[in-house]
């Protein structure tokens, strides 16, 4: 399916398409009914449709490591149920309607985000000690739990980064949208992998983002990823001074340089656990 058609498809494979959930790095999300075949008792997951056509190999690769993210053991991570090859790569996942913590379906608590925050980090640690980086740990991709129109139970983790694995190629300019920026740590923008300290310094950035309702760069341009990029790398990132002692000395330790930055996802977790509610 070509991502740049606006309108709804009935189908995605066998999957029956409902709507339009939103836009990811590299694709789209979908509401969709999923088939028999799965036994799922979920009547609806959310399909995300990579924007680029993939080949044989690039979606075997996508599938080692949708099955290796699935065979992590956390009630923090979303759970992946299939993956297809269509002229795109698809892939379906748990649906939560209470949306994320960058597109909530409601107004939040402070207590909420905070829970959810925890165990986004949880989660991210959880992948780390199986070896696997997400890659794109965001506000937008920790996703609030619990039953439409009640209030949110706890975060989940979802959308792993494979876009590094399906196009292997691409550059940082095509990750999505520029402002995506705001979450990556500058070591990845001059040539780093994604790691364990990487990801702590994104869970930084996510606390701060959720927690102020700013970016430690300020306004990023949206449309223009080659600017955004050079604001991070020219600049230094700066804590909103909304933020509380307590969550400005977290988020401080999440940026750190060299061994002052917290070594673990679980520390990050366990600070935010530590957070005044």
């Amino acid at each position: 399916m070509d991502a740049s058609v606006t309108t709804t498809p009935g189908a995605v494979a066998d999957y029956e398409v409902v709507r339009l959930l939103g836009e990811g790095n590299h694709g789209r999300f979908w509401l969709a009914r999923p088939p028999a075949r799965l036994g799922l008792t979920d009547e609806y997951v959310a399909l995300k449709v990579f924007g680029d056509r993939v080949g044989e190999q690039a979606y075997e690769r996508g599938v080692r490591e949708l099955r290796a993210f699935a065979a992590v053991r956390s009630e923090y991570l979303v759970r992946v149920y299939d993956a297809v090859l269509e002229d795109s790569f698809v892939y379906a996942m748990e649906y939560f309607p209470l949306g994320s913590l960058a597109a909530p379906a409601g107004p939040l608590g402070r207590a909420d985000v905070l829970l959810a925050l925890e165990h986004a980090a949880r989660a991210a640690h959880a992948l780390h000690e199986a070896g696997l980086a997400h890659g794109d740990v965001k506000p937008g991709n920790v996703l609030l739990a619990g039953p439409a129109g009640g209030p949110p139970t706890g975060g989940r983790l979802s959308d792993l980064g494979l876009a590094r694995f399906l196009s292997p190629g691409s550059t940082l300019t095509g990750m999505g949208r520029a402002s995506s920026v705001e979450f990556t740590d500058p070591d990845l923008l001059a040539g780093a992998r994604p790691s364990r300290r990487t990801e702590v310094w994104s869970l930084g950035a996510t606390i701060h983002r959720a927690l102020a309702g700013a970016g430690l760069f300020g306004d990023l341009p949206d449309t223009q990823p080659l600017l955004a990029i050079r604001k991070v790398l020219s600049g230094s990132p700066q804590l909103h001074p909304g933020l509380g002692p307590a969550e400005a000395e977290l988020v401080r330790a999440c940026l750190a340089e060299g061994s002052a930055r917290l070594g673990t996802a679980e520390q990050v977790a366990d600070g935010l656990a530590a957070l005044p509610r």
